[in-house]
């Protein structure tokens, strides 16, 4: 099946909701949203401020700047700009070469199926390319940077792809060491200046995975990471760096790659510095600095940018309002994107710190709490979809079908649906901890990141709703600054969280793997691996082998349907994007992720 990087019918969706909401046809621009720029072209402005650094505003702090080790769109807004993947792609285009001369095709005889059914992929490397410490890329580089993922407990679809398990450790506990790093050297080889993949099987989405842009698929160097402390590329130091934690790698701190920006200053909880690479094999870029600025919260954000002391915003549409029609400011609003938030239920809690007694009753939860689906489908009743939808985002999101985005081919939008519901939400309780948990009550923490008034008022709408069902049923709110929220996301201390999916692709896999499988992202976070295992798990492998598009769309309903059934976490919303920058920003590119900027195309005119 033939994936495109493209999102036309969730534009189409975005588009009608568009006219609905502004009353304007498609390229009428909506009143007060004039671009201010310079009518005259050719004349120099004397207004910009800071004219060769490009500055945008985050309320999420990183929480690592090793791409192996990323989780959130946060931190790969940065990873993409210092960094280049084997292929890239664009929205709405093919994928394209990159750090590939090629894109791998069975009609250009890079991709073969052998007679034993096994699958190579070759992609030839590009000659010449610099690195920011001055080396050139080679396909040993290439080879190191997969290794290291996959041996670390990264990327996670592209280990299942090569070793058929979820985790290089999870093979190394079946097959020991030796064995496990022969399988793994031989299913990256090198012939010539190619890199040649060996895939136990077909895979579909193998492609797409390698055109994140750097994202999370960027090149390393391996000279310059075994010099860091990084794994020595041997297999005698292999077991030193098995799913090591993030305290414990000593790339946390650093980013050294082949893409437009190097990584200068990483000031933490306050701002990461990027600056030109000169030498860069696309040539250089327009701006000499790109800073990612960490701010308190969306008003002050608003404020610098009013001032014009930072560039650029991601808003959501009721602060967008705030500066529409403001002089200096342009804006892009109900733009299509490819994320969906989720709050997620852990099924199995660790740590004390949010459930109080530990007991279900008046003062905590047991740590199993959300492991009763009746605890879980009350909560997906409890939830206001609408209010917030209409409240909160004024309109300006979409209430998905499930894990699968709207808009994308294999959404089934007669899914089973929680809608809000009450009475619903009432009798499941009734039913949950045998009936025990109705009269003794619960009373539990969340917590949100701060800054973020839509996830705080999402867990305001269900402490609200749940009092109203039996004052006895307790949800307290707390807030942590982002890495910290992120880092209690990945250690299972939060009872619920939310986080979401955002897919690089349209094939299902993607979505539907890190949802639902148990070796992928949210099983093993929220401790549903052993029914991911008895339920999901057969239907997600062969989801990843098939190219028949009506057996994907098939297994892709499938899915959706036992997700909802078996309420694995509430489907909050699917984002629909709103930015603003000062209007001397030229270049800016319209994407599937909006606040996830090409710094490269940026220009201030």
């Amino acid at each position: 099946m033939k994936i495109k990087k493209c999102f036309q019918a969730l534009l189409i969706v975005v588009m009608l909701f568009s006219l609905i909401v502004t009353g304007c046809s498609p390229g009428e621009t909506p009143e007060g949203q004039q671009d201010t720029q310079e009518e005259q072209a050719g004349v120099p402005r004397d207004d910009i401020k800071n004219p060769d650094t490009f500055i945008q505003a985050t309320l999420s702090g990183a929480e690592t700047l090793d791409l192996h080790f990323m989780s959130s769109a946060a931190t790969s807004g940065i990873s993409l700009n210092v960094y280049d993947s084997l292929l890239a792609s664009k929205k709405g285009e093919d994928l394209e070469p990159s750090l590939s001369t090629i894109v791998p095709s069975t009609e250009n005889n890079l991709i073969n199926v052998l007679n034993d059914g096994k699958t190579t992929i070759e992609f030839p490397i590009r000659e010449g390319v610099k690195f920011h410490n001055g080396e050139i890329l080679t396909p040993e580089d290439v080879k190191y940077t997969f290794m290291r993922g996959i041996i670390v407990g990264s990327l996670s679809n592209l280990t299942i792809a090569l070793l058929g398990e979820g985790s290089y450790k999870d093979l190394v506990e079946k097959v020991g060491s030796n064995e496990a790093f022969n399988k793994l050297d031989s299913s990256i080889s090198i012939s010539d200046h190619s890199i040649i993949f060996l895939l136990d099987e077909p895979y579909g989405p193998f492609l797409d995975l390698m055109a994140d842009n750097g994202a999370h698929f960027g090149i390393l160097n391996k000279s310059w990471c075994i010099e860091h402390g990084a794994w020595s590329g041997t297999k005698e130091t292999v077991a030193d760096f098995i799913s090591i934690t993030l305290e414990e790698n000593s790339l946390h701190d650093k980013m050294m790659g082949t893409g437009p920006f190097e990584f200068k200053t990483w000031e933490i909880g306050e701002r990461v510095i990027l600056e030109r690479f000169e030498d860069y094999w696309q040539g250089p870029a327009k701006i000499n600095r790109a800073i990612r600025q960490v701010v308190s919260d969306t008003n002050t954000a608003i404020l610098l940018l009013q001032k014009g002391d930072i560039d650029f915003i991601n808003l959501d549409l009721p602060d967008l309002q705030q500066v529409e029609g403001y002089e200096g400011i342009k804006v892009i609003k109900e733009m299509p994107t490819s994320q969906l938030i989720k709050i997620n239920f852990n099924f199995d809690i660790h740590g004390s710190k949010y459930v109080g007694s530990g007991e279900l009753g008046p003062n905590g939860i047991p740590r199993d709490f959300f492991s009763d689906i009746d605890v879980r489908k009350a909560f997906s009743y409890t939830f206001d979809y609408d209010t917030f939808i209409d409240e909160v985002l004024l309109g300006a999101g979409i209430k998905p079908y499930g894990p699968v985005l709207v808009g994308h081919p294999t959404a089934n939008p007669d899914n089973l649906q929680y809608d809000f519901d009450l009475e619903k939400a009432e009798k499941h309780f009734k039913e949950a901890f045998n009936g025990e948990l109705w009269d003794k009550g619960f009373k539990l923490t969340v917590p949100f990141n701060e800054g973020n008034n839509q996830r705080q008022r999402a867990l305001e709408i269900l402490q609200l709703n749940l009092k109203k069902i039996n004052p006895n049923f307790q949800l307290e709110i707390t807030s942590l600054p982002w890495p910290a929220y992120v880092g209690e996301i990945n250690d299972r201390e939060m009872p619920l969280s939310q986080f979401g999916i955002l897919p690089r692709y349209e094939h299902p896999h993607f979505s539907l793997a890190y949802h639902m499988y148990s070796r992928g992202y949210y099983a093993p976070v929220k401790g549903y691996v052993e029914l991911a295992e008895e339920r999901y798990d057969e239907l997600v492998e062969e989801l990843g082998r098939s190219f028949d598009d009506e057996r994907v769309k098939e297994i892709s309903h499938e899915l959706q349907r036992r997700s909802s059934e078996d309420a694995l976490s509430i489907f909050h919303y699917q984002v629909i994007g709103n930015v603003a920058m000062r209007d001397w920003v030229q270049g800016y590119e319209e994407s599937p992720f909006p606040f996830i900027i090409n710094y490269h195309s940026i220009s201030k005119e």
